[in-house]
């Protein structure tokens, strides 16, 4: 009897169905776990540009805070620059209101001429005059000479300080007398005053003599603008009886609280209170301005004093 033929095989079914079910496990397992791996995926390329994104930010912050302090520096540069030019605008109004009162007074018909020196004599039974200063007079003793020393008088310095002088000559032995240059500067009101603290001197050849010195010493220093509200104030405040104001007659209403020639003709006047003589000389080409004329007549008109006019 002849025996069968086996055959052997490598795998058999049952090592199929292993190799099976593993490889359809591999399969669940992976698509199960698939959604994980995106997501980790995702979040490193999320994670990578929120670093990048990160790093855009930072350089946009310094980016701003230098831009920040750049505006700032121009913010102050440019509050500087405004006060500068506000600065300059307060000081070309002045000069610009200056201008305007000259321009009104050369459109004006010119004065008639200065009153005659000539003095004639006083009435029987009047009050004895002790002073007289070419058509000026008056019978106070205590006299002080208010000096404009604007700008505009520094191409009269010369006529002014002769005035001074030639008033002073007519001054006798018994008199007190003062001078108080005024103008106004930048800086605010200066003052120069014979004799130092606002006192009045006696008349002698001394005291003359320190005044002539006193008047060569302001040569040159004539500038700038004046205030006239502000020179009387500090004349009132002085012992003298009688003031004789030299100027040009041409106020600036930007140093004299804005108030017209008319309005500060008034204000001087109620400040007044012990009811001081003020004499008014007009000096320079008083001829080209009519104004000047009205204002220093005027004042002193308003003040029982007299007016004159002087020109080089």
């Amino acid at each position: 009897m002849r025996s069968r033929t086996r055959n052997f095989e490598i795998y058999s079914l049952s090592a199929v169905d292993l190799f099976a079910s593993a490889m359809g496990a591999f399969i669940i397992i992976t698509i199960i776990l698939m959604p994980d791996y995106q997501k980790e995926v995702r979040s490193e390329g999320d994670l990578a540009f929120l670093e990048q994104l990160a790093g855009k930010t930072q350089a946009l912050l310094n980016e701003t805070a230098q831009g920040e302090k750049d505006i700032l520096e121009a913010l102050q540069a440019a509050q500087t620059r405004q006060e500068e030019m506000q600065a300059e605008q307060e000081i070309v109004s002045s000069e610009l209101e200056t201008l305007k009162a000259e321009q009104q007074a050369r459109n004006d018909q010119a004065p008639p001429p200065p009153p005659s020196p000539i003095v004639t004599p006083d009435k029987a039974g009047s009050n004895q005059v002790t002073f007289r200063f070419l058509g000026l007079k008056t019978n106070k003793k205590r006299i002080l000479f208010l000096v404009d020393m604007n700008s505009y008088l520094a191409g009269h310095e010369a006529l002014v300080r002769r005035t001074v002088i030639r008033a002073m000559d007519s001054l006798q032995a018994g008199y007190e007398f003062g001078i108080l240059g005024f103008q106004q500067l930048d800086s605010g009101p200066k003052y120069y005053r014979w004799p130092v603290g606002g006192k009045l001197a006696r008349m002698t050849d001394r005291s003359r003599s320190e005044a002539v010195g006193f008047l060569q010493s302001l040569s040159g220093k004539f500038k700038g603008s004046s205030s006239l509200l502000n020179a009387f104030a500090q004349a009132f405040s002085s012992p003298a009886e009688a003031i004789i104001l030299i100027s040009d007659g041409l106020p600036n209403p930007a140093f004299n609280n804005g108030l017209s020639p008319g309005r500060l003709i008034r204000s001087i006047t109620v400040s007044n209170s012990k009811a001081v003589e003020i004499h008014s000389v007009t000096v320079g080409d008083y001829f080209k301005y009519r104004g000047t004329v009205e204002f220093m007549e005027s004042l002193a008109r308003a003040n029982s004093g007299g007016f004159m006019a002087l020109a080089d």
